[in-house]
């Protein structure tokens, strides 16, 4: 298995292990504080931040307002507990070596009893992470109503189709986030072509526990990815608790409890969008189908040992008879219209498995070692056989015309025959080792890992156009023409085809080092994360060393202002995806893609109206080395791995977040980037990518009167991506045109008709802790986005895109129970 490595990269991931086991042997003892947070009635309050004096080192409660932490000894420390709509706290005590302290703290309600979106997170704070509640993933109104809505509304954060769960960080395309759930890396589909065909992502919401998420300048146990990181852990029951949600869109339903030592959490999920897809432009018989369930099993066996097990399961169904699409193009000057009239159909299968074993061991109070096996499988198939004629006129725009609206000139005239039977098939297991320890002011964390990846896949997938009766690549005589001296038939050219059958295997060798170090000084407070990670690939025996680093200064102002600065030299080992070219070619011994990244920012703590408010800044450079040039139609990623560009990617992000309305959290953010690319030699070209300006709002409200009664507002605006023509070669394509821009607002109304305060007047409904009604206008404003091109020519051979839009204005409504 690792025959293929070469005797320095041995020696490197040697010495990093033995850099491992040394800081382990290293730690002095810590004593640990733990308790509960209630409020004046005694009841245990869920989501309470408590963090010690110094601001590194935190946590929240959990729903049985339960904390837990370690604490250095023989030392007086201050622990600060903070929870919007109730006042601080602060309590000073010490803890001897190995002692656990008891502290339960009571805390008072202020002047409002709405429950909130806590701005202030400082365990997080002194890094390049972001932390996100996870009541508001819950809240905002979406037409996935996935995590990733949530996500899409951070700055540095853009998406231009609101079907998918897919979304580019600071230049960087889908294939450059690493999403972790539960300290385990989750895959995305691979055969996908557009947002409907995607279904339910990853993560489930009614299991979140913490959100955390950064664009950039992350540490370095996060894998090796160019632009951003997603983390995810899911609850730790302590009891029993269990919700579920229809809408005309998904059912949900989730599950949670505590058995002695054993633990439960399980969700379930079903979504069909034929409801929003039958809004479409191209009208036909949808019929999706995506069903998923996710689990979380939990043994405790001392205290010092625990077992784990994340499941899931996914299966994806995608069924289309398309009929026709009418589609007009254009404006008031000149207006045109695609007519085109479909047979055929499509069914595609998308089927994945996940199964991982956690084992987690706690030889003393200050140190943390975990063994993580995991098993994932993808069975993916697409098939297609559908024809279109299409019909591209003028339309007549004279309003005083008898003809006025209807087709006046015909401007082109052919036929689109496309075919597909691809699948694809990949196993990949992963073995892990990661541990941590606390000495005194040092937090070191390390690991090690071994991934292997089988892959498997056939392409078979053609089409053909042809226009006037013409086949497009035409040959010289036309179909049909027998030549008499030879009595050979002409072939028939297609405009694509693609036929292969690829296997490949993969061996991952991975392992970081970091520590995190915070001291005070009489001038300011320091928080320095720094580390090494060291990868390496056998089928192209590449090596990467990696080194990270964030520094945090918060001066002892009067003002609560912190400036952070975040560097690192960041791989991206090439995966499966882009290895393959156009022709369905494998290129093995490509090089990972590289980037440098150097982000300053700041954050800044204040208060207005006495409320807290939070305004983050960032600006940042990227250096990109060794890409693999690529072009982007819907979710499909097309890479050239063949050519090799190097560019950059820089821009500045901005995000208010407070209490704009008494209660409840809000945000504004606002971002500027520009990104850009050339082969050697060349000029610089925009990336896919290259979303210049992007604006987002998250707004919460409710009556003052009757707080019961609420409104989200989710809001995104953002200019033009470059376009992809057909027959341009990828470096030149992005200098075509632009999509227009993109501009959407969901909102939503939602009625809470029981609560924890408040019961209704029916004695059955009172049974349940939480009901709630929510309705839903997505798209409020009917705005009608692009999401690709359909190209087509016309008599004289020009090519014209004719707009692939989103979803029009859609209302959607939502029932909601928790127990």
């Amino acid at each position: 298995m690792t025959s293929g490595l070469k005797k320095s990269s041995i020696y490197t991931i040697a010495i990093v292990c033995s850099f491992f086991a040394a800081t382990i042997l290293s730690y002095a003892q810590t004593g640990t504080v733990y308790g509960t947070i209630s409020d004046e009635n005694n009841k245990p309050l869920e989501f309470v931040n408590i963090v010690l004096g110094n601001g590194a080192i935190g946590t929240t409660t959990n729903n049985k307002g339960y904390y837990e932490l370690e604490v250095a000894a023989d030392t007086l420390i201050t622990l600060k507990v903070k929870y919007i709509g109730y006042s601080d706290s602060d309590v000073a005590f010490s803890v001897f070596s190995q002692q656990r302290k008891q502290i339960d703290i009571q805390i008072l309600p202020s002047s409002t009893d709405l429950s909130a979106v806590t701005i202030e997170d400082r365990q997080v704070r002194g890094t390049s992470f972001s932390r996100i509640d996870p009541k508001s993933a819950q809240l905002i109104p979406s037409a996935t109503g996935d995590i990733a809505s949530i996500i899409k509304t951070l700055p540095g954060v853009s998406s231009a189709n609101e079907l998918s769960s897919q979304y580019s960080v600071r230049g960087g395309n889908f294939d450059e986030n690493i999403v972790y759930v539960n300290g385990i890396e989750v895959f995305r589909p691979f055969l996908t072509r557009s947002g409907q065909q995607e279904g339910l992502s990853f993560v489930n919401s009614d299991l979140i526990s913490s959100i955390s998420f950064s664009a950039g300048g992350f540490e370095a146990k996060y894998g090796d990815k160019m632009s951003s990181v997603l983390d995810i852990t899911y609850k730790t029951p302590t009891e029993f608790h269990a919700s579920a949600s229809i809408s005309l869109l998904t059912a949900t339903a989730h599950a949670e409890g505590k058995i002695g030592k054993f633990t439960y959490l399980a969700g379930f999920r079903n979504k069909t969008n034929a409801y929003l897809l039958g809004s479409l432009d191209t009208k036909g018989d949808y019929d999706p189908s995506f069903i998923d369930f996710q689990t979380v099993l939990n043994y405790t066996f001392t205290k010092k040992l625990n077992l784990s097990f994340t499941g899931n399961y996914s299966r994806n169904i995608y069924r289309f008879i398309p009929r026709e699409r009418v589609t007009p193009i254009g404006g008031l000057i000149e207006s045109y219209q695609l007519t085109m009239a479909m047979e055929g159909s499509e069914n595609d299968k998308f089927i994945n498995g996940l199964g991982a074993l956690s084992l987690n061991y706690k030889p003393s109070s200050n140190t943390n070692i975990q063994f993580i096996a995991s098993a994932y499988a993808s069975k993916e198939s697409e098939n297609y056989d559908i024809l279109s004629d299409y019909w591209l006129g003028k339309l007549d725009n004279n309003l005083g015309s008898e003809t006025y609206g209807n087709v006046i000139e015909s401007l082109g005239i052919g036929a689109f025959l496309t075919h597909a039977r691809n699948i694809y098939k990949s196993n990949v297991y992963t073995g892990e080792v990661k541990g941590s320890t606390q000495f005194r002011n040092h937090f070191i964390q390390w690991g090690a890992q071994y991934r292997r990846e089988n892959i498997a896949e056939t392409l078979d997938q053609w089409k053909l156009i042809d226009s006037a009766g013409y086949s497009i690549p035409s040959t010289p005589d036309s179909i049909g023409y027998v030549d008499p001296a030879a009595q050979i038939h002409p072939e028939i050219l297609m405009y694509s085809c693609v036929k292969a059958d690829n296997a490949v295997s993969f061996n991952r060798l991975s392992a970081y080092a970091q520590d995190i170090w915070t001291f005070d000084t009489k001038k300011a407070k320091y928080h320095l994360i720094y580390g090494v990670r060291a990868s390496y690939l056998d089928v192209n025996n590449d090596l990467n060393i990696s080194p990270r680093a964030t520094v945090s200064i918060a001066p002892k102002w009067r003002y609560d202002i912190l400036f952070k600065f975040s560097t690192g030299y960041y791989f991206q080992q090439p995966s499966f995806r882009e290895m393959r070219d156009v022709n369905g070619i494998l290129h093995t011994n490509i090089k990972s893609q590289k980037s440098i990244h150097f982000v300053l920012g700041s954050d800044w703590n204040f208060f207005i109206w006495n409320r807290p408010f939070k305004f983050t800044s960032e600006v940042y450079y990227k250096y990109l080395d060794d890409l693999i040039p690529y072009t982007v139609d819907n979710v499909v990623i097309q890479y050239y791995p063949e050519y090799r560009t190097t560019g950059y990617a820089t821009g500045i992000d901005l995000k208010l977040t407070g209490e704009f309305i008494k209660g409840v959290d809000s945000w504004f953010g606002f971002s500027l980037m520009k990104t850009a690319e050339c082969l050697e030699g060349g000029s610089y070209i925009p990336r896919p990518t290259d979303q210049r300006a992007s604006f987002y709002i998250f707004l919460q409200d409710y009556i003052p009167s009757y707080p019961r009664f609420k409104m989200q507002l989710n809001l995104m605006v953002g200019t033009g991506l470059p376009s992809t023509p057909p027959e341009i070669a990828p470096l030149q394509s992005n200098i075509f045109k632009r999509y227009p821009a993109y501009r959407r607002a969901d909102v939503g109304l939602s009625w809470q008709i029981v609560s924890d305060v408040v019961k209704a007047r029916w004695n059955f409904i009172n049974n349940f802790s939480d009901v709630a009604l929510t309705a839903e206008i997505l798209n409020v404003f009917n705005t009608y986005n692009t999401i690709s091109y359909t190209w087509v020519t016309d008599v004289d051979g020009n090519y014209w895109g004719i707009n692939n839009y989103l979803t029009p204005i859609m209302f959607n409504v939502k029932l909601s129970v928790k127990y």
